[in-house]
């Protein structure tokens, strides 16, 4: 029973690599050349991959019936630039019971500052929660530092805050913040 937060968590880390055994050349570029232009940038695809394995789970930090709790999370978002972006995230939370919630968003992002490496970006978004015994909304922001490391996929850094208001009444609202890397995949 427990192996299964783990397989959970590791098939959203894996998700990333689906698209190893497509050729590069066979993807049309999600990030506007207005943003960045990686023409002259030095950074890879192994790079990025290596990044992503050195930091596989990121924390999450939450407050729920006044109680603090701490927990590992992982992201995974598909989007198109500049309509937003769809994310499904996994946590698990290192308590006695609920260890498993599941949350589904839809994020707009701002870029705030662009470059040749990255863009610096300003995340608004709300989304669904669950952690399969009740279930919620909630509206986040998160800055975030997006690095795309070839045409569709990039590692996000993120600092996020969120507020979920839980839709039962006998159950308190739970406020997260959390940071660390997400996979992004931008079509």
């Amino acid at each position: 029973m427990k192996l299964k937060p783990i397989l959970i968590f590791l098939i959203f880390f894996n998700f990333g690599d689906l698209f190893s055994q497509v050729k590069q050349d066979e993807f049309r570029l999600g990030f506007p050349k207005s943003l960045i232009d990686r023409s002259e940038s030095g950074f890879s695809f192994n790079t990025a991959k290596t990044i992503a394995l050195l930091f596989p789970f990121n924390p999450i930090f939450l407050i729920e019936n006044k109680k603090f709790y701490v927990g590992i999370t992982k992201e995974i978002s598909l989007g198109k630039f500049p309509y937003g972006r769809l994310a499904a995230e996994y946590s698990l939370i290192f308590r006695e019971t609920h260890l498993n919630q599941l949350r589904f968003s839809y994020n707009f992002d701002i870029p705030l500052e662009t470059s040749d490496f990255a863009i610096f970006m300003l995340s608004l978004g709300g989304g669904y929660f669950t952690d399969f015994s009740k279930e919620g909304y909630f509206p986040q922001a998160s800055l975030n530092l997006i690095i795309p490391f070839d045409d569709v996929i990039g590692i996000s850094t993120y600092l996020k805050f969120r507020n979920t208001f839980v839709t039962e009444e006998n159950e308190s609202d739970i406020f997260d913040f959390s940071l660390g890397l997400a996979v992004v995949i931008y079509f």
